[in-house]
């Protein structure tokens, strides 16, 4: 069975040899079906069909509009009608990605750091433990500044409204607040909380396992 890559490679193969005008329709219709829940295999296939059908009327002097007509998501409007509603991802479980995503990038860090500098024991050391007090404001500062960050493009204006909707500046102090009280109880709980050793080797495999579990949720193929 052809796979998603090969038909995208065969497909964009196909989008060169069009004229420009049915180009920009045809990549109107790339958008409509990538942006739907069809099944990615399916979209690929349906896409291919209407890129080969499309150059051959082409040769015939059809443009894409007297064939697809003038909407182009409308030639695949019954499949993406049948194709069963995406789950958009809760904020908790966003939430839990964000905190493993952090966590995993820190791992790295300190296992890489730890491997470079194992000639120096002084700096060698100190990359070999680390306070449980990190474990849990990393992934809880990532968590602050990534709901910040989408808070904020939540009031990026649409593209046919000419300003920002209004800020949510309650919000902005909150986070803000809680970004400040973190700092203060790790001033105050840094030095309390035990610190934990974490060989390099050990960082290096939670690291690994962190990417490998992340894999199929964030480079999975389209």
């Amino acid at each position: 069975m052809t796979s998603v890559r090969q038909m995208i490679r065969e497909n964009n193969r196909i989008r060169e040899q069009m004229t420009p005008q049915n180009r920009s329709y045809y990549e109107d219709m790339i958008i409509a079906m990538r942006e739907s829940a069809v099944e990615p295999h399916r979209r690929e296939e349906l896409l291919l069909e209407a890129a080969a059908l499309l150059l051959k009327e082409q040769g015939r002097g059809r443009t894409a509009k007297q064939l697809f007509g003038s909407d182009p998501s409308a030639y695949f409007a019954d499949e993406m009608a049948a194709a069963p509603p995406r789950r958009p991802m809760t904020r908790t479980l966003r939430m839990l990605l964000t905190a493993w995503t952090s966590l995993t990038l820190l791992f790295g860090v300190i296992g890489a750091a730890g491997l470079l500098t194992r000639k120096d024991e002084k700096l060698g050391g100190e990359f070999g433990h680390i306070s449980l007090f990190t474990l849990l404001a990393v992934p809880a500062a990532s968590i602050l500044l990534i709901e910040l960050l989408l808070k904020w493009l939540g009031t990026l204006p649409d593209a046919d409204q000419p300003r920002l909707a209004a800020f949510d500046y309650r919000s902005l102090g909150l986070y803000i607040g809680a970004a400040v009280a973190l700092v203060f109880v790790g001033l105050f709980l840094g030095s309390l909380l035990p610190v934990l050793p974490l060989p390099s080797g050990v960082s290096l495999g939670l690291f690994t396992a962190g990417v490998i579990l992340l894999h199929p949720i964030f480079l999975r193929k389209r």
